[in-house]
């Protein structure tokens, strides 16, 4: 059984629809969903029709109707041997999958939006007061608040939390700024064993450029120490 925490970075090219106008908010998340779903359908060498994509919300407010949530891979109706998370920013799609029962959880986002500048920024309700210190004190803020806020989107997908916890009860980052899970609300339960990295993304793929405020973070738990690959697909078209 794979070991491995496989990441794969994919562009979802913003294709026209009939009528020339380019693809709807919705279109877009059709897509990345497909998308999903044929690259697990690759790593587990089945045909893309006997998978299926369920969505759980725990604790939802507006009911579990399996049309958000975390996401669960079904084969054959049934549930499938991979645990997989995504997230996309744009055109990009960041999957990560994982053959083992683990938490797991990924968060990719530009750095380069205004919730990561210094005038309308995120920080009064997204952080801790250590982290936002080391916001203060980084030669880069908006890089800073990217990696903690992904970070923080990685673990609560992880969970299945999601943003039902005040992203500022949750600490992400040691005295150095390193990943690491510091603080845990006790309401939320027992403190989730994870491991938090900051993924290091290519800066130019060929045919496809990576632009390089793309921000991303992986959330994972239950197994030792995995391996984390980056296929040489990194940045296939969609």
């Amino acid at each position: 059984m794979k070991a491995e925490v496989i990441i794969r970075l994919v562009h979802l090219e913003a294709e026209a629809e009939d009528s020339g106008q380019p693809m709807r908010r919705d279109g877009i998340r059709r897509r990345a969903r497909e998308r999903v779903l044929l690259l697990a359908a690759e790593e587990l060498d089945v045909a893309r029709e006997r998978l299926e994509l369920l969505f759980d919300c725990r604790d939802c407010e507006r009911g579990n109707d399996g049309s958000h949530g975390q996401p669960q891979l079904q084969l054959d109706g049934a549930p499938s041997p991979v645990r997989l998370s995504y997230s996309r920013t744009g055109q990009w799609l960041l999957v990560a999958l994982i053959f083992r029962p683990v938490l797991l959880g990924v968060d990719l986002e530009d750095a380069g939006s205004d919730a990561f500048g210094d005038t309308d920024n995120i920080d009064p309700v997204a952080f801790t007061e250590e982290e936002r210190r080391l916001v203060g004190s980084s030669d880069s803020p908006r890089l800073m608040r990217a990696r903690l806020w992904t970070r923080k989107e990685a673990l609560l997908k992880s969970t299945g939390h999601g943003l039902r916890l005040a992203p500022d009860s949750i600490g992400v980052a040691d005295a150095d700024g390193s990943p690491k899970l510091m603080l845990w609300p006790g309401h939320a339960g027992e403190r989730p064993g994870i491991r938090l990295l900051d993924l290091d993304l290519p800066a130019s793929e060929a045919g496809n450029p990576v632009p390089v405020s793309l921000t991303a973070s992986l959330a994972v738990g239950g197994s030792s120490q995995p391996g984390i690959i980056f296929r040489e697909e990194l940045a296939a078209r969609g």
